[in-house]
């Protein structure tokens, strides 16, 4: 099973623990780290490969000289001391408020971004979404900048009858970080039957791996 490789950067204790449990219980996720400050960051991706970098933001905002128009400013400076580390991309968890603080991180080159407002929930598709290499941006981010929430990307296609409805739940329920053992005692059905209706979910939906499949459900508004 492919997993992506996350460390998770928070300067909270709390907030950066309660992080690293909830990604670390999807069966799309490693968890390779958890740093509090850019040194410990720097450090855990000299150790070893990681994928994505959930990082809260401003992490790093007190880092350079305020003021100075030469300097790049914001995510805009951590993106580019973090192409230096590697090419993993980053998740900002940013305390956003207005339209104009997501524009400015937009602005910066930010490309996938969740409010400390948002559930964890959206920082797990945000997570998946930036190992794609696709931008994101969180329901309340949504909200921020259009006044309404984003739709899924519907591609024109039912889709939705694609799936049988223990399918939709199986799909669910696995991308939510249950196991298919956990998923059977939940349903009430045998191991077997769940491997086989995730099966042929991937098969129906054309997903080689859990991050295609997850892909395939964040699109779709199923998550």
């Amino acid at each position: 099973m492919e997993k992506i490789r996350v460390i998770v950067a928070d300067s909270q204790p709390v907030m950066r623990r309660l992080l690293g449990r909830r990604l670390a219980a999807s069966a799309c996720i490693e968890l390779v780290g958890l740093v509090e400050d850019k040194a410990a960051l720097a450090q855990a991706l000299t150790q070893g490969p990681c994928d994505v970098v959930a990082l809260r933001y401003p992490i790093w905002a007190a880092n350079g000289r305020a003021g100075n128009d030469r300097e790049p400013s914001g995510f805009a400076r951590i993106g580019l001391e973090l192409a230096e580390l590697g090419k993993q991309h980053v998740v900002a968890i940013a305390n956003v408020a207005d339209r104009a603080g997501v524009l400015q991180l937009l602005k910066d080159g930010c490309r996938n971004i969740v409010t400390a407002r948002d559930n964890l929930d959206e920082v797990m598709k945000a997570v998946w979404m930036a190992h794609l290499g696709l931008a994101s941006v969180s329901e309340i981010a949504c909200q921020l900048m259009w006044g309404r929430p984003c739709g899924g990307l519907a591609d024109g296609g039912n889709w939705a009858e694609l799936l049988t409805t223990r399918e939709s739940e199986v799909l669910r329920l696995y991308l939510s970080g249950m196991s298919v053992t956990e998923i059977a005692v939940r349903t009430g059905r045998t191991v077997k039957t769940i491997s086989t209706q995730k099966q042929s979910v991937m098969r129906k939906v054309g997903a080689e791996n859990d991050v295609e499949l997850a892909a395939f459900a964040i699109q779709r508004g199923m998550l």
